[in-house]
């Protein structure tokens, strides 16, 4: 692996561990703010909103997020990382236990890698 496919990866882990201890200065850190992301069901959200139903209206609980499986493909100043991840958790009162296969796409701006885009496909749950 490169140095830059290792932070990568690791960035993946910082940011699953940011989600489940309400670590929001990693998270702003990690995902751009013009980061947009398409879930499961094939619904954008960006990050304002994301943000607002985790951490201000707490419509969004995370309990349990575990990413394995992660793959980086660097391409000078712009990366696709793809992995697996299980998470637990409530939105809008409904729990899940869910399954997906991720792809993210980050840039390197100002030196660091900010996550601008990302995909999610339903494996299980």
């Amino acid at each position: 692996m490169t140095k830059d496919e290792v932070v990568l990866a690791a960035l993946q882990q910082a940011l699953a561990q940011a989600w489940i201890s309400g670590d929001r200065a990693t998270i702003d850190r990690i995902i751009a703010p013009d980061w947009r992301s398409t879930g499961p069901d094939g619904r954008m959200t960006d990050r304002a909103g994301v943000l607002a139903d985790v951490f201000e209206t707490r419509r969004h609980r995370i309990h349990r997020v575990e990413i394995d499986d992660v793959t980086a493909r660097v391409f000078g100043d712009a990366a696709v990382v793809t992995g697996r991840t299980h998470g637990v958790g409530e939105f809008e009162g409904a729990a899940y236990d869910v399954v997906i296969r991720f792809t993210d796409t980050f840039v390197r701006r100002d030196g660091r890698w900010q996550a601008v885009a990302s995909h999610a496909s339903l494996l299980a749950g």
